[in-house]
């Protein structure tokens, strides 16, 4: 069968509607450029020369192509194109790019456009973000102008460029300015455990268990409910925030969270409201271990090396957070006041400029939205 045309929400576009095959359409990463295309308007045709189930192609029509070293390989690629009046294609394979780049070149007038470059090229070219977010690291003395600790050498460029890689990889609203100040304060961080407070995904907390398992700084507790009915509204001003949760199945981030968390060695979480997760981290530092369901189980010391706030940002509540877990953090640790600058609220700052105030702190500073603060 040539082609198995799809039911979708295409059918009756008008015949303006430009038509994008992508070809090979089994290969790693089709599916999402197929969601862009259709997405930017495009009708959305998937090829293969090798049979593929169509459970979750999103395209408006499959169809066979021969291989392209097969004779007829050209000829049955052009009736296709006319045929589905297709515009422009995509290849993601490097051997099917090249083909086609060699059948445009033989051409006087080019009968489709070719999206994109080089697959290899491609991803040299995804990856230089991550290159240059490592060279700037590099050049980054912020750890050196905090006293009187000595910092600990930086990571490799490589490193450094993983770490930016796989943090943007996962879900969340943590940016690279912020990934820089916990790469620079991770270099400066006594051992103990690391704690964060409303953890979501996991975005940060993947930075900062990559960071702690190379300077040997401890283990990453993550504590959340993860439950919709344990979430308090976080004031007048993220009304919006608040009623939108309907729209929020946090069981689905729950597992998203899980996946990130198995990546790493020595991330661990307590599923329950700061408050009440206090008395398990106390049990857990009884037992020296933190036991969690799908994850290895963590050690835990009960001194806290880093305290990354970032819950309920209504001021009562991140005073509460503060008041619950502070105590545990160690001279020298750094706490973490997530949205110290926030369009929805104020209560994070407020919070913070008590901190600031309180003289418990030797040095301070903002990164990104967080307010950094370390303890005496």
């Amino acid at each position: 069968m040539d082609s198995i045309d799809r039911p979708t929400a295409s059918r009756g576009q008008p015949a303006h509607v430009q038509s994008l095959l992508v070809f090979p359409v089994g290969v790693d990463g089709a599916k999402t450029y197929i969601q862009t295309a259709r997405q930017l308007g495009f009708r959305v045709i998937g090829g293969s020369s090798v049979p593929v189930g169509l459970v979750d192609l999103p395209v408006d029509a499959l169809i066979h192509l021969p291989f392209v070293t097969h004779g007829d390989f050209e000829a049955a690629f052009t009736q296709a194109l006319a045929r589905h009046q297709i515009s422009h294609v995509h290849a993601p394979h490097h051997g099917v790019w090249w083909c086609l780049r060699q059948m445009l070149e033989r051409q006087a007038t080019p009968s489709f456009s070719l999206c994109g470059e080089h697959p290899f090229q491609a991803n040299w070219n995804a990856f230089q973000p991550d290159l240059a977010w490592a060279d700037t690291i590099l050049g980054d003395a912020l750890a050196e102008t905090i006293e009187p600790c000595r910092a600990a050498p930086p990571m490799g460029r490589l490193q450094y460029a993983s770490l930016h890689r796989g943090f943007l990889r996962v879900p969340g609203e943590s940016d690279e300015d912020k990934l820089s100040a916990l790469a620079a304060i991770a270099r400066l961080l006594p051992q103990g455990d690391v704690v964060e407070i409303g953890s979501l995904y996991g975005r940060s907390a993947y930075a900062l268990a990559r960071l702690a398992q190379h300077y040997g700084i401890g283990s990453i507790i993550c504590v959340d409910p993860w439950r919709m009915d344990r979430i308090l509204d976080q004031g007048p001003a993220a009304k919006d925030l608040y009623d939108s949760r309907r729209l929020i199945d946090l069981d689905h981030v729950f597992a998203n969270f899980c996946a990130t968390a198995a990546e790493v060695p020595g991330m661990g979480y307590i599923r329950q409201p700061s408050l009440d997760a206090i008395g398990e981290y106390r049990e857990a530092v009884r037992q020296q271990v933190l036991h969690c369901p799908e994850l290895t189980p963590v050690p835990v010391c009960g001194r806290i090396a880093l305290l990354h706030i970032d819950g309920n940002h209504r001021y009562d509540q991140v005073v509460q957070d503060i008041q619950t877990w502070a105590p545990y953090l160690m001279p020298g640790g750094w706490l973490l006041l997530d949205d110290y600058v926030w369009s929805f609220g104020d209560g994070p700052q407020m919070a913070g400029d008590e901190l600031l105030q309180s003289g418990a702190y030797d040095s301070a500073f903002v990164a990104s939205d967080t307010l950094f603060l370390r303890r005496l």
